[in-house]
């Protein structure tokens, strides 16, 4: 409960003043929930007595999302030497916790109605993130992989939700940035809040964990020192992990900020020297031009 109010507190000083945060909520609340099927086969992952059988039949009852789960567990991110080609297949050969992060992959990625060049834009820097967090957790050998990966993808969460249901709005957004502006800066003053807090506030309708929701929250914020925590680390390795993906051009229209530098700086915090940074870019680059395109 003490962990609710903190979160709850951290949400409302993320709204401007005289904005009506009763409003923000209310209109969050009148969101779609997490589709069915989807949220059924989270609550199972997360259930210590699922078997691989409940989730094949689960997940079999809903084809465009099996097709997807299967077309991104033969993705190259995975290296699998044999084609997957049922979900039972799948399930026992990535487990559990991977497949958490490829069912959130294959529905977000059906969120938005339409799929033009911003929602193209967006969903690229999610996948990117993702593949990043993954890739940046594995050379620091930490146990969370794909844990990285799913914060990844959620990361952005409230950027398309807003293109989803404002999307004029959030073009003109995105129309801004291409003048040198940030989107978070930019959202905040014309919004009076920023996609940080309505991904954490619709990850929390969705029943995400509140380290989830946190991590979103805070993804934006300055890193002044090496993280002290793992959920530190955790958010320190999405931020790190975003910066590379508008360095290599993923999430942004042209005339947006070089985040080059912000993003070796990231990186020198969760430490890797000036060296190790730049090779880092360059291997996230190869990683996401190999294994991308199965998250389109």
């Amino acid at each position: 409960m003490a962990e609710e109010q903190i979160l709850h507190e951290e949400f409302q000083s993320r709204v401007a003043p005289g904005k009506d945060w009763k409003e923000i909520v209310a209109w969050v609340g009148d969101l779609p929930p997490l589709p069915h099927v989807a949220a059924q086969a989270l609550s199972l992952i997360e259930d210590p007595d699922t078997t691989a059988a409940k989730l094949t039949e689960l997940l079999g009852g809903d084809t465009a999302l099996a097709a997807r789960v299967l077309k991104i567990a033969n993705s190259a991110m995975f290296s699998r030497q044999r084609e997957i080609t049922t979900i039972n297949q799948a399930i026992m050969t990535i487990g559990f916790k991977t497949l958490k992060g490829i069912i959130v992959a294959a529905t977000l990625r059906q969120l938005n109605r339409k799929f033009g060049k911003v929602e193209q834009m967006l969903w690229e820097n999610s996948t990117c993130t993702a593949m990043g967090a993954r890739y940046i957790a594995g050379k620091l050998k930490r146990p969370y992989m794909e844990e990285a990966f799913l914060l990844g993808l959620l990361h952005d969460l409230g950027k398309l939700v807003l293109m989803r249901q404002v999307p004029k709005e959030y073009e003109g957004i995105v129309e801004k940035t291409k003048k040198g502006a940030g989107f978070n800066e930019t959202e905040q003053a014309e919004f009076g809040f920023a996609h940080p807090l309505i991904g954490a506030l619709v990850a929390k309708k969705w029943n995400f964990s509140l380290e989830t929701c946190q991590a979103i929250l805070h993804h934006h914020d300055p890193i002044k020192d090496a993280p002290r925590s793992e959920l530190d680390e955790k958010t320190a390795i999405i931020q790190t992990a975003d910066l590379i993906a508008h360095t290599l051009g993923y999430g942004h229209a042209e005339g947006y900020p070089d985040c080059k530098p912000k993003a070796i700086e990231a990186a020198k915090k969760l430490g890797f020297n000036d060296a190790d940074a730049e090779k880092l870019i360059e291997e996230v680059a190869q990683a996401f031009k190999d294994g991308g395109a199965a998250f389109m």
